[in-house]
Formats: C-alpha cells, structure tokens, sequence
C-alpha cells in the first residue's frame, strides 16, 4: 500500500490541508487517527498487528492509499500503549511519504492553540463550548510546546536518515497546490481538478489584540514557570496517592 504521514504539531494549518486531500476521495482519509480521542479503538483488546491495521484501514480511501497527521504526542502515547515507533514500523510495511509541515509565525500559533485549548474548539465549523480568556503563561506554554515539537519532527527526520518533503504553512496560504501535488505524485494520482474545502481560518482582531498584549507582558514574565510542564498531571486519587509516596513516574513527552 501507498500512504503518505503529515508530521507536525496542532494549528499548523494541516485540518485546512487535510481537508483538501481528503476530498479528492482517493488519496487517503487525513485525520489524527492515532489519538485516542479519534480512532476509538480499545487498546486493550488490540494487538499492535491489529491496532496497525486498523489505522491504516481507518485512514485509507478504496483504493488503498491512506494518509494521517500525526503530532510527537501521537507518536509517544502510541509508544506508551504498544512499544512500538508507529513511524519505523509504517516505513518498513508499506510504501509512504514523510510530510514535514510547520508554521514559521509561532506567536500566532501559540494563541490559537491556546484559544482552542480554552473553547474546545479545533476548527472554525466547531462551537466553542467556553469563552477564550487571555492568558500570557498558557500562550507562552504553547508557544514553547509548539517550537519543542517541530525540533524534535526536524531531529527525529535526521536521526532516522529518512527521507521527508517540508512545507511552511504561510507558503501553502496563497497556494496549497504543490503540497497537493506532492502527496498525489507519491500516491500516484492525478490532480484533483478543484480543491473545495469546508474549513475556514480562525482569524480575526482578537488574535491581534493578544499578540499586543502578549508582546507587552512579555518583557517582565517568568516565562521559565510556562515552560515548566511538571505539574500538568491528570488530578486523579492514584496520581496523588503516587505523588505523595513518591511512585509517579515521569509523564511520556508531549503529554500536554
């Protein structure tokens, strides 16, 4: 099988370019199917052979090309449950593509992860379920979040020696079409023709007046308490149980 990995982190741009894959209807079903969250599978139950195939059957079109974005938390989480790099072992089953996309403003990255953090809501289709409230460590967490992410993609391409293609989102705004045609070229498919897409840019002065504020507080933060990630461990009775005798192990990396 053909198939192809987008490899970068969330509000990159890549629900916009996704969406444009996916509906050409033949180069694969681009999603983050390596979250919990989306394939909704029981890991429990799953052997790593049938977790594998099930992903790749939930991200592929009918003609057996299939393609998913993946964040360096996808990849850690998936490690956690299975022991397995989902990546080496993708190389060594089929025949796939390594997509390399960032986001070269960060700042503005950093604030719309933060809002969508905040709302609960990842694309603009989607209703907020809270108010988006400024908060300078929260976009500075993301903003160092967002920057450790890409070096690890960068460091991790290196260290494999495998072969990637990348693309910069701010690039790809004016013109998505040669990252379509990268993806085509690998899958080998023609071009779609058109490129509609339902997904709309979340954009707007509210972005611009944090971006004010931002780089005004910025000048007097502590910014080494937003990038100190320790405390951010899930508020459960064992966890402070384990906490207090001192048997919590460290969180995988990336568990935002």
């Amino acid at each position: 099988m053909r198939g192809y990995l987008l490899l970068t982190e969330a509000r990159s741009g890549s629900n916009w370019l996704g969406s444009l894959i996916n509906i050409s209807g033949n180069m694969g079903q681009s999603s983050e199917w390596l979250s919990p969250k989306i394939h909704r599978l029981d890991t429990r139950s799953l052997s790593w052979d049938g977790f594998f195939e099930e992903i790749i059957r939930k991200s592929s079109t009918e003609n057996g090309n299939f393609g998913l974005k993946i964040f360096p938390g996808h990849l850690f989480i998936t490690r956690e449950i299975y022991g397995m790099d989902f990546i080496q072992y993708c190389l060594s089953m089929h025949d796939v593509a390594l997509v390399f996309l960032r986001r070269e403003d960060t700042l503005r990255q950093a604030i719309s992860y933060a809002r969508a953090r905040q709302t609960r809501s990842f694309a603009a289709h989607i209703e907020g379920r809270a108010e988006a409230q400024y908060d300078f460590e929260e976009i500075a967490r993301c903003f160092f979040y967002i920057r450790d992410s890409y070096t690890f993609w960068q460091s991790y391409l290196e260290l494999a020696g495998a072969k990637s293609t990348s693309f910069v989102y701010e690039d790809l705004v004016p013109d998505p079409s040669p990252f379509i045609a990268c993806v085509a070229e690998h899958l080998k498919v023609p071009l779609p023709g058109k490129l509609p897409t339902s997904m709309a840019v979340q954009r707007d002065e509210l972005t611009d007046e944090w971006i004010a504020r931002f780089n005004e507080d910025r000048r007097s933060a502590d910014l080494l308490d937003a990038y100190d990630r320790r405390e951010h461990i899930p508020g459960k009775i064992k966890n402070f149980f384990k906490l207090a005798t001192r048997s919590l192990e460290p969180r995988y990396p990336f568990a935002f």
